[in-house]
């Protein structure tokens, strides 16, 4: 019998990475490149990329042969950040249909469904990702799914780092005139942004700080509220609130999913504890059915897996 190969990507606006495996699940190649988002870099960029890692991890891998070819490959899967809608997803099958030919499958989807399915090792159940931004996703056995946030932090992304670092900003102007709850992180916000003085902050927000540089006030609001700021424990407070939010949105809309599972992932999750601790004790109070748990697996390994679910069911 003929052995098959599978590829999963987790793309992603820096970096990029690819495995190949076996149809045992072994890994036998690795690959890294640049970003695969087209919104962070070319579409020129893009497709370069997705090439060398093809290109790297057929020519490395390993195990019973040496050097595999493009058509040796069954099935493969993508997941990356700018790629959830229909016009983006037109955009990838084009590349993918000019590098592999359009008899090799290829599942296109966000970053977040291959986390989902890494961290739970199953394809069914729930996620919240609260990184830079935040979203909530459910998914079933039979691939269908729903979702809850992930618009950006100028629309929602509530939770999330940059949504944390400009509420901080918001929040603490209006406090130094006696507008909201009292704070001393004016000064480690001026800091982090490099700037002078609080009328900075107006222009710096609006015209001169990217998202990423937004995200990165919010270590400072977790340091000012272990410290017992008041207006920076509400803003995470408010956070952690509006990320149960999500998570009850996508519970709401998806009665018929039978693993109730939900993995907590992303930067925020990870480093701020007090949006962890107060958003369990909200699930577990408000969602008493619903199990949290921690990663299992990467986003990597769900996107192997979702390669393999493509040609095996």
């Amino acid at each position: 019998m003929e052995s098959k190969y599978f590829f999963g990507i987790d793309g992603g606006g820096t970096h990029s990475r690819l495995a190949i495996v076996n149809e045992k699940g072994e890994i036998i190649a690795h690959a890294e490149a640049g970003s695969t988002n087209i919104y962070s870099v070319s579409k020129d960029e893009v497709f370069a990329n997705l090439t060398l890692l093809l290109d790297t991890a057929l020519n490395n891998a390993e195990g019973g042969r040496q050097g595999l070819e493009k058509k040796d490959l069954s099935a493969g899967c993508i997941g990356s950040a700018g790629l959830g809608r229909d016009e983006e997803q037109k955009i990838f099958r084009s590349f993918f249909d000019t590098l592999l030919g359009e008899n090799i499958p290829v599942k296109l989807c966000t970053d977040a469904e291959i986390l989902l399915c890494g961290g739970l090792d199953s394809t069914e159940g729930y996620c919240l990702i609260a990184g830079t931004g935040s979203i909530a996703l459910g998914r079933s056995h039979n691939n269908v799914l729903v979702r809850s946030g992930g618009h950006g932090y100028m629309l929602g992304d509530e939770g999330g780092a940059a949504w944390i670092g400009k509420t901080a900003v918001a929040r603490t102007l209006r406090s130094l005139e006696n507008r909201d709850l009292p704070t001393d992180m004016l000064s480690a916000i001026l800091e982090v942004s490099g700037l002078a003085q609080s009328s900075d902050l107006v222009r710096y927000v609006h015209h001169d700080a990217s998202k990423a540089q937004v995200a990165k006030l919010a270590p400072a609001v977790t340091a000012a509220a272990r410290a017992g700021d008041p207006l920076a424990l509400d803003i995470l407070c408010i956070g952690a609130s509006e990320l149960a939010i999500l998570v009850k949105s996508v519970k709401n809309q998806s009665p018929w999913i039978q693993n109730q599972k939900l993995v907590l992932a992303g930067g925020v999750i990870e480093h701020d504890e007090i949006i962890t601790r107060k958003l369990r004790e909200i699930l577990d109070s408000e969602l008493p059915g619903l199990e949290v748990i921690s990663p299992k697996g990467t986003a990597l390994e769900g996107a192997v897996m979702l390669a393999i679910n493509l040609l095996c069911h």
